[in-house]
């Protein structure tokens, strides 16, 4: 089927183009050399056949209106008739009416989920519609849904890119994600896959980890052997292949990066438990440490939260920032968990005070006493001379200072007895 080559699908291709420069000539071509697009007869009826195949020779010809009818007749006998779905889709864009185009290609997609053609059509029209989002998520389905040795699998995956290229505020840093291109993928199909126990679709798995491997993108290559190890836990070969990847000295960052794909996706216990391999794989590895303390903050578990900040806090060169953002989360979260959080933070405000009293306080005796028995020798001095008022105070400091000497207890009480006698 040449989806493409309608005037209404030639002026979406140049508008893309202007675009996007060269890349949009990838999508110019005629996806019918794509084996995932060629249509499944089995069960559909001769009759809705014919009409489709009668539609596709007017559409060719220029004749739309026709075509329409055609497609129309095919979907009525056949509601299940994805390939006349998307046909009909292309019809209507072709005529100028976009809301009936995406609605019949959603059709497509919902009778038939792998039918791969009406993913590219969508995609193409929500670039012609400017709805850039939407079209990189369509391309990125194609690109996952399709198989590796289909060169639209890769033009759908080269496409995504592009676009994520022009939509970005941090090129340089979206083109890292590449090798975790399964960030994007729709929650839904992890589901589905981890539910379905399919032996086939394991080995599927296993063959896609394989080619990640070799192609050195090792934290898709563990994303799919361990989707395959789902599938199939008996397989000796499924176990072989992980075993072997976590010999590789970059399979550390490599489930670090899968940690935030599992999280991304709504899947927290898998995401635990590849930032926990990740760490154990590779000690040293100080990003993990922030990533598992940020996933215990989400999760509410402030205490391993806490300890893993600690770690990082711990670990790395003094002059990286991460370091003290570590020390002061450590901080914040313990302030959190106290019971008495004010208490706690003087507490650490006058820390050394309170550790400096012990070193401090014999020598702050040693000194009172000294100066208790200065005051005391004036006393006695005064008392002396007759002056008896200084003598009761310079008594009463020295007593002050040194509360457990008797000797100068004693003298104030002579001294007092001595004024009341006068």
């Amino acid at each position: 089927m040449k989806i493409y080559s309608l005037p209404k699908f030639i002026f979406t291709i140049i508008i893309a183009l202007c675009l996007f420069c060269f890349g949009g000539l990838l999508f110019a071509q005629d996806e019918a050399a794509d084996p995932s697009s060629t249509e499944v007869t089995g069960a559909l009826p001769d009759q809705a056949r014919k009409y489709r195949e009668e539609g596709l020779e007017n559409q060719r010809l220029g004749n739309i209106p026709a075509a329409m009818s055609l497609y129309q007749k095919a979907i009525a006998l056949d509601p299940t008739y994805a390939v006349a779905y998307n046909d009909l889709g292309v019809i209507y864009e072709a005529a100028g009416f976009p809301d009936r185009a995406r609605e019949s290609y959603f059709k497509a997609i919902k009778v038939d989920p792998g039918y791969l053609s009406a993913y590219t059509n969508i995609a193409l029209l929500y670039e012609d519609q400017r709805d850039l989002e939407r079209a990189a998520f369509y391309w990125a389905k194609r690109a996952e849904l399709g198989p590796l040795d289909d060169p639209w699998t890769q033009k759908a995956a080269s496409r995504f890119k592009d676009i994520r290229m022009v939509l970005s505020n941090r090129p340089v840093a979206d083109a890292r994600e590449e090798d975790v291109l399964g960030l994007i993928k729709d929650v839904s199909v992890y589901k589905s896959v981890f539910k379905k126990a399919d032996k086939v679709q394991a080995q599927n798995h296993l063959r896609k980890a394989d080619h990640y491997y070799k192609k050195g993108k090792l934290t898709l290559a563990i994303k799919e052997a361990l989707e395959a190890q789902d599938l199939d836990q008996a397989n000796p070969a499924i176990k072989e292949f992980i075993e072997k990847i976590d010999l590789d000295p970059a399979s550390a960052a490599a489930y670090n990066d899968l940690g935030v794909i599992y999280e991304a996706a709504g899947f927290p216990d898998r995401a635990e438990d590849v930032y926990l391999k990740a760490i154990r794989f590779d000690p040293t590895l100080l990003s993990a440490y922030v990533n598992i303390a940020l996933f215990y903050e989400k999760q509410r578990d402030l205490e391993k939260a806490e300890f893993y900040w600690a770690k990082r806090a711990e670990l790395g060169s003094p002059e990286n920032p991460w370091k003290q953002k570590a020390a002061n989360r450590v901080k914040d979260i313990r302030t959190v968990l106290s019971s008495s959080p004010v208490a706690d933070a003087r507490e650490e405000e006058v820390l050394g005070l309170i550790k400096d009293v012990s070193k401090y306080k014999s020598a702050v005796n040693r000194n009172d006493k000294m100066l208790a028995q200065d005051h005391f020798n004036k006393a006695k001095q005064s008392f002396n001379r007759g002056d008896l008022a200084t003598a009761i105070k310079e008594a009463l400091d020295a007593q002050y200072l040194d509360q457990d000497n008797p000797e100068i207890e004693a003298f104030i009480e002579k001294t007092e007895l001595r004024a009341l006698s006068r």
